[in-house]
This record gives structure tokens, sequence and C-alpha cells, in this order.
């Protein structure tokens, strides 16, 4: 007669349910380009910003090449009287350009930190979506600012760091004002609603 083999543990346990095994399936291509596609959602618009820094950030588009064809542009506008007071405009462009620019990407920042924090509670997500936006918005405009030391007609300045968080400050806290405004113009509804159910149920 045949012996009769004895039972392997280890056998017993990774058959005796499929969910056991299931959970250390590795993760299909579907799932993975699902994510990669999430991600790009989230975080293209950060990327297209960054992108359109670093382009910035170079001699080319540096104050002494920037001159020229601005002030053709404001002289077609405005006429020639631009001219006496060129270089206080011409400074007033570009720091506006800063305050403007670094405060557009804090918001795509927010947007980006929002939709990762998709599972934290409001108040919370809001806070550090918020926080970091700023963050990154000192941190890219200190990095943009350091390259710019290096090259020859430009200038790293501390100050013009300063300029693109009060940008990025600023810009935030509208986008909060108007945040609150759509989530309070939506509770008046709820509350609305609320109050006129009874009446529809008695009529019904």
């Amino acid at each position: 007669m045949r012996p009769i083999p004895e039972p392997v543990i280890g056998a017993i346990i990774m058959s005796s349910s499929s969910l056991i095994y299931r959970t250390y399936e590795p993760q299909s291509s579907v799932e993975k380009y699902a994510w990669l596609q999430s991600q790009m959602r989230t975080w293209l618009p950060v990327l297209a910003c960054a992108m359109v820094f670093a382009i910035e950030s170079t001699p080319y588009l540096g104050a002494d090449r920037t001159s020229a064809p601005l002030r053709r542009l404001a002289e077609m506008i405005c006429g020639y009287g631009v001219d006496s007071h060129w270089i206080l405009i011409h400074h007033i462009i570009r720091k506006t350009g800063h305050f403007l620019g670094y405060g557009i990407f804090s918001l795509a920042c927010f947007r980006s930190f929002w939709m990762t924090w998709q599972n934290v509670a409001r108040p919370m997500r809001q806070l550090l979506a918020y926080g970091f936006a700023i963050l990154a918005t000192f941190l890219v405009a200190g990095a943009d600012e350091l390259h710019q030391s290096f090259l020859p007609n430009r200038t790293g300045q501390f100050s013009d760091v300063l300029l693109d968080c009060c940008g990025a400050a600023a810009l935030c806290f509208v986008l909060f004002l108007r945040m609150r405004a759509v989530e309070g113009r939506k509770q008046s509804r709820d509350r609305a609603g609320s109050r006129l159910k009874p009446a529809y149920a008695t009529t019904a």
C-alpha cells in the first residue's frame, strides 16, 4: 500500500481562501495606467507652470531683452508718451508678471494638493492645500532666483521671492473667499430645500 502523504501546511493556507490569494495579486497594467492617468491630470498644470518658469529664467528673457519689444507694444497702445517713464513702467510690468505668474502657480498647486488629499476632512484638507501651495511657491521662486544669480544678465533677488509669495497668498485668499461664498450659497439652498419639503409632503 502507498503511504498517505502528510498535508503541507503552507499549501493549505494558500488554498484555503481565494481572498487571501487575491490580496497579494500584482497590480494589473490597466490599474497602473489608470493611476498614471489620474496623476497626470492632477499634476500636469503644475508641471506646465514650472516649464514656463524654466523658460522665463533664461538670459533670453532678461530685462535687457524684454525692454524693447514691450516698449513697442506700449507705444502702440498708449502712444509715445510712455518714453519718459519707460524705465519705471517696464519695472512695474515685470514685477506684475512675477506677482500674477506665481499667484497662478499657487492656484495650480492648490488644485493638485486638493485632488490628492480627497480622503482628508474638508477643513484640514483646505489648510493643507493652501499651506503646501504657498510653500511650493516659495521653494520654486527661491530656486528660480538662485538660478538667475548665476546668469550674466540676470540678478537673483530675495525681494522677488517675497513678491512671488505675496502673489500666491493674495490669489489663494481670493480663492478662499470664493470657496466660502460657494459653500455658503450651497448651505442656503439646502436649508431652503429642507424647509420646503414638509410643505410639498402635505400637498401631495
